[in-house]
């Protein structure tokens, strides 16, 4: 019989009568990491409880190896093969140095036979995770689902943007010859005058890019030109005044204009200025509106990774951010944005479109939890052979007694009607069955933090 130190404590999910059954039937065994409990295809193999570290179930599909469930202190597995009586039908191995009650696999079929509390106790369990896989299965038909509509939007949006944009491009450049072709035929001004005028386009156009300047000093910028206008009796001094300065036009331009052009002649080459000042700010913001679309259809793409294999190599920071462009119509209004990325985190094995619903979960409910006011952190950080990532939030946080039943499937904080209760129960399926980690919640108020904790890679076999 084993010691008495192992208790309700190393296995809280046991009843007593369970564990007193398992405790007179078991032996106490150790893996190491990597070792194999049982592997895929084997006969009569063993039923094992874990009492410390991990055991992860992994399933062989093609060349790839799928994540099927990981199993910590106060679980059990190698029931399903045993009960069927047909081969295992998935690999186990120790994550870690893990520790474990093996059961042998004749024991464990006459307890089945006998009915004993254990084997109740499995088969109650048993039912549970039948619902969980069928809960998985669908979440991956959904995102599946997700990937070929965004295939067919992506597609089908990316043809039209990508030639609007284009013509964008051949449009202000088609403006722009138009309007000095009308300047060079225009007899109402002197040579010298239209050199002036064309060196200024020139000026502007060849400018390098500057910051764009805040409301204060844009209402002063544009209060000074509209003082110059209006002081040399320009007809339409407001609006010419804008379009002017948000061209980055200021009042040393016009010196020289004033210099140069007099009376009709300023007059003249003003309104040939500002139209095509305006015709260019036009196109730009139709190359700019274009692009807009373009860098969504990127973020689509880069969210549901369309045309990509089962596993991959993911960057966590342009899932991250592939994501966050998902919420820019929430995020745009009161929430400030903070990103932490560790730049020495490396692209890890996982599964895209599922890691980014993950991402969507825990930011959807930080935005929920803030009400779209408040501040979203955003970190990353590799410990080791992991990626940690931690989403942050001010909001209300979630009371103590309800932190440990918020990755419950249906169970939801929010208000009736308000959310599915669904959410962290996928994040943690996907994490934890999927791709081999943890998700860890802590939270007071103001302060409401999700780590999510990733291997680089899965541990496969060898």
């Amino acid at each position: 019989m084993l010691h008495d130190s192992i208790d309700t404590t190393l296995v809280p999910t046991f009843p007593p009568e369970v564990l007193d059954e398992v405790k007179r039937e078991g032996v106490l065994r150790e893996f190491q990491p990597g070792e194999p409990l049982f592997t895929e295809g084997q006969h009569d193999y063993d039923f094992f409880v874990v009492l410390s570290g991990e055991v992860r179930v992994t399933r062989r599909l093609g060349s790839e190896d799928q994540v099927l469930a990981v199993h910590r202190p106060g679980a059990f597995t190698g029931e399903i093969s045993l009960l069927s009586g047909g081969p295992a039908i998935a690999t186990g191995r120790a994550v870690g140095e893990t520790r474990v009650l093996q059961v042998k696999a004749e024991a464990f079929r006459r307890m089945v036979a006998e009915c004993t509390p254990l084997a109740r106790f499995v088969l109650q369990t048993l039912v549970t995770r039948r619902q969980d896989a069928e809960a998985q299965i669908r979440q991956q038909e959904k995102l599946a689902a997700l990937g070929r509509m965004a295939a067919g939007l992506m597609h089908e949006l990316n043809n039209p943007a990508s030639a609007a944009r284009r013509s964008a491009e051949q449009l202000r450049e088609e403006c722009l010859e138009a309007q000095h072709r009308a300047l060079a035929h225009d007899e109402r001004l002197s040579a010298p005058q239209r050199e002036v005028l064309a060196e200024l386009m020139r000026d502007l156009q060849s400018a390098t890019p500057l910051q764009p300047l805040d409301a204060l000093a844009q209402s002063d910028l544009e209060d000074g030109l509209l003082g110059w206008l209006e002081s040399h009796g320009m007809a339409n001094a407001f609006s010419r005044a804008t379009t002017l300065g948000t061209a980055g036009v200021d009042l040393p331009h016009l010196e020289v204009l004033g210099a140069t052009l007099e009376g009709e002649a300023l007059e003249v080459g003003l309104t040939w200025l500002e139209k095509t000042l305006l015709l260019t700010q036009l196109t730009d913001v139709m190359d700019a509106s274009t692009q807009r679309i373009c860098s969504l259809i990127a973020a689509v793409r880069q969210y549901t990774y369309m045309d990509r294999d089962w596993l991959q190599e993911v960057d966590v920071h342009a899932g991250l951010e592939a994501t966050l462009a998902m919420f820019a119509h929430r995020l745009r209004g009161g929430v400030t944005v903070t990103r932490d990325y560790d730049g020495h985190v490396p692209k890890l094995w996982a599964h895209g479109s599922e890691l980014n619903q993950v991402w969507t979960n825990l930011i959807e409910n930080a935005l929920d939890a803030m009400k779209d006011q408040g501040n979203l952190r955003v970190s990353t950080r590799l410990c080791g052979d992991e990626v940690h990532v931690e989403l942050s939030d001010d909001g209300p946080g979630v009371p103590e007694e309800l932190q440990a039943r918020v990755f419950e499937p249906f169970f939801t904080t929010k208000a009736l009607g308000k959310g599915t209760g669904l959410g962290l129960d996928i994040a943690l399926r996907i994490v934890e069955r999927r791709l081999g980690g943890r998700i860890r919640l802590q939270s007071r108020p103001g302060d409401t933090c999700f780590r999510v904790e990733l291997p680089l890679k899965p541990e496969l076999p060898h």
